[in-house]
């Protein structure tokens, strides 16, 4: 498509980044895309190795991080805004955070709550430092100063001894590439990272690390102003529902697919085990799927009983990764000791699990498919 208006810079981005998408801007993006000391060719491929799949510095100075995970309530955005923010020296408000798009993100995951932060934040942590690194050096040839008399407040490089010699980074790469490559671990999902040149800051440098920024997601939630999954609608769009059965480890034997017949329209889905129904209508899929008649199989116990589930779980193969830290001699402590206690606690079971159904729209077509 053809854009005849100017781009903000969300839709820039989704330009600039999209695998799937096709289009041509008019001159007055083209020459911007020309401005300056980065590359205005085509968007590296994305892969964990290049710099411009984890940080990309728009015209207007404002920065992109690609995130390779999605957020379930708990903030991610502003830490991972944060951190960036710190690692490049530029303001908070200035830190755009995309979430788990694969047309601009890396598969950094699932989400959760544990990993989102702990694992998911060091590569985008590295990266912005290398970001830093590269546009202090881009800034240091520009202005004939050396990179140690080089300061950075607010995306601006200036010389530390003549504040008149400075280049802010839309001046230095702002809408182009930095077609830079990064150590990748060639791990993929919670444990990816990737490193640089530059080392990140010590948590004594952070300036904006550590302090309470209001959530952008809430306003949007609370007004319904931003688009949900269910205001989505695509040409052709079936709704479907999944037919769970009535007890774990139960298989549908058969179904009888006329009992559905009375709804226009609706049809039975089945993939192996996976069972669902789909309609033109939701509710007319909301009531196929209280109306399909399926024989279970039998009851089977795919579980041990309640009195011996601590037992069952202490003996299944674990999986451990540990991170060791050693202050004092705990064996030695216990020899002296007036008085040691020891106990062993069992807490009831609980999934890991969302409390609410899972909800997606799949617009597929003959050369590919978005979700």
């Amino acid at each position: 498509m053809t854009l005849d208006t100017p781009l903000s810079r969300r839709d820039f981005l989704k330009a600039s980044g999209a695998l799937i998408i096709s289009m041509s801007m008019p001159g007055h993006i083209q020459s911007v895309l020309a401005q300056g000391g980065g590359s205005a060719a085509a968007k590296p491929a994305l892969l964990p190795e290049e710099l411009d799949s984890w940080v990309a510095v728009l015209p207007d100075g404002s920065v992109s991080a690609f995130f390779g995970k999605m957020d379930m309530g708990q903030c991610l955005d502003v830490a991972i805004a944060q951190i960036v923010a710190d690692e490049l020296d530029v303001a908070f408000e200035r830190v755009t955070v995309v979430m788990g798009d694969t047309a601009t993100s890396c598969n950094q995951g699932g989400a959760s709550g544990s990993t989102g932060i702990q694992q998911g934040a060091k590569p985008l942590r590295n990266a912005a430092a290398e970001a830093r690194r590269i546009l202090v050096e881009m800034a240091s040839k520009q202005l004939d100063v050396p990179v140690e008399r080089l300061g950075v407040s607010a995306g601006v490089v200036s010389s530390l001894d003549d504040a008149s010699k400075r280049a802010s980074y839309a001046d230095l790469i702002g809408g182009k590439y930095f077609n830079s490559r990064v150590e990748w671990n060639k791990q993929v999902g919670n444990a990816m990272d990737v490193k640089g040149r530059a080392k990140p800051k010590s948590p004594t440098e952070y300036k904006v690390v550590g302090k309470s920024f209001p959530r952008r997601d809430v306003a949007w939630k609370v007004y319904g102003t931003d688009a949900f999954v269910t205001d989505i609608s695509v040409p052709r769009m079936l709704h479907g529902r999944v037919i769970r059965p009535p007890r774990a480890a139960c298989v549908a034997e058969s179904i009888d697919e006329k009992s559905i017949r009375e709804i226009r329209g609706a049809r039975v889905v089945r993939e192996k085990n996976f069972l669902a129904v789909v309609a033109e209508k939701e509710w007319d899929a909301v009531r196929a799927a209280q109306l399909l008649k399926v024989q279970w199989s039998a009851p089977t116990a795919p579980f041990p009983a309640m009195e011996k589930l601590h037992d069952h779980i202490r003996a299944a193969p674990s999986v451990r990764r540990e991170e060791p830290l050693k202050k004092g001699d705990v064996d030695t402590a216990f020899k002296t000791a007036a008085r040691i206690v020891e106990a062993e606690y069992e807490w009831p079971f609980q999934s890991h699990a969302s409390m609410g159904r899972g909800c997606a729209v799949a617009d597929v077509r003959p050369d590919g498919a978005t979700l």
